[in-house]
């Protein structure tokens, strides 16, 4: 698992590495925009595995959390699609005055 992390860093970092100002421009700018696209994708690849990792019948949220180094709440939030702030459901104003 470690190497196809690494290898993701690594062709990062070697954006940087391109001696031309105006192609390390370029493609930088070219990963940027295609970035929210992958940043969709790799969110969905996680929640696809938080979900086979809560598969189980012995498996809890507390339990794969731990596992991963998460809390409990952001795990939950995972597995509902709930990876960003502006996904969440609104409260109710008058639950708020509570």
């Amino acid at each position: 698992m470690e190497e196809e992390v690494q290898r993701v860093f690594d062709a990062l970092a070697g954006l940087s590495g391109i001696d031309d100002p105006k192609a390390r421009a370029l493609a930088v700018a070219k990963v940027l925009k295609a970035w929210p696209e992958h940043s969709k994708a790799l969110r969905e690849i996680r929640r696809q595995a938080v979900l086979e990792l809560l598969a189980p019948k012995e498996a809890t949220f507390r339990g794969v959390a731990k596992e991963l180094g998460v809390k409990p709440s952001t795990l939950q939030d995972i597995a509902s699609e709930y990876s960003r702030w502006a996904n969440r459901p609104k409260k109710d104003p008058e639950q708020q005055a509570e």
